[in-house]
């Protein structure tokens, strides 16, 4: 199985609920924003309170585990994140213990069911695996490439852009930040061979159709996770945008000619509102 489809969802809507891991202090909570019942794999909000502490007790999960934060400061061992901060730790390997001075609500990834281990205290535990990101600030990180990222059939227009936080050798799979300029589009439909997750981090960007319906307009705090083979376009954006971007591999584009895609452009970016 995986991830269940989501389009349009909007984080702001979905209830918070308690996040009871195993092995994982009490108090935080998720929304939940696709998950596969299967594997236990999911993508949330993750909300921490002021104060959350694993009281000194270094953790590993049991899953490969990535954050992103929204919002707050949080250290885990001897990295330190704040908001635009991201880290990664491999499925078993030792993160460290976990500390909020603020409250933090960041952007959750478990490749599986987790689980939470102390040090020495579980089978399978390891030391801090090579692959391991303790933190990265997004911020300091130049703007590149979108090719970093995607293979596309038909080259971009100017104007989109990337930041490469992480890729995954074996498998091709990427999480990375993508912008947009004021005023980008690609016209025609894009279908790609793998999921795709997408958060949008600011501004707005408009996907015409999704299939044979209608599309919408991503803002901050909408959500998807589409699988691989859905026709969705034209992509464009009327005042700028980021968006945080996860593919389970490659992310291949295959453009397809639209005879709607010209008046879907032209409508959106004469209709909607400059911000």
């Amino acid at each position: 199985m995986a991830k269940r489809h989501v389009e349009n969802a909007v984080v702001h809507a979905i209830p918070a609920a308690p996040w009871r891991v195993a092995g994982f202090p009490a108090g935080a909570a998720v929304q939940v924003l696709s998950d596969d019942p299967a594997s236990g794999a999911l993508t949330g909000v993750l909300s921490l309170p002021e104060g959350f502490s694993s009281a000194g007790v270094a953790l590993a999960c049991s899953a490969d585990l990535q954050l992103f934060l929204l919002a707050g400061e949080l250290r885990i061992g001897d990295a330190r994140l704040a908001a635009g901060g991201y880290c990664f730790h491999p499925a078993g390997s030792v993160a460290g213990d976990w500390e909020c001075t603020t409250a933090v609500r960041a952007l959750l990834i478990v490749g599986s069911r987790p689980g939470f281990a102390a040090i020495g205290a579980g089978a399978g535990v390891r030391a801090r695996d090579p692959r391991t990101i303790p933190a990265m600030d997004t911020w300091a990180l130049q703007w590149i490439d979108p090719l970093a990222a995607s293979d596309p059939s038909t080259p971009y227009r100017t104007g989109v852009m990337v930041k490469m936080l992480r890729e995954d050798r074996e498998t091709g799979s990427t999480t990375h930040l993508a912008g947009l300029m004021p005023g980008w589009f690609m016209p025609g439909l894009e279908v790609h061979p793998v999921t795709e997750e997408n958060y949008c981090l600011s501004g707005d960007v408009h996907i015409g159709m999704v299939g044979d319906g209608p599309g919408y307009t991503m803002t901050e705090g909408v959500y998807l996770c589409r699988p691989r083979g859905i026709a969705h376009g034209p992509i464009l954006s009327k005042n700028g945008n980021v968006n945080f971007c996860y593919t389970h591999g490659r992310l291949g584009i295959d453009y397809r000619e639209d005879p709607r895609s010209d008046a879907l452009i032209r409508d959106h970016l004469r209709g909607y509102p400059w911000r």
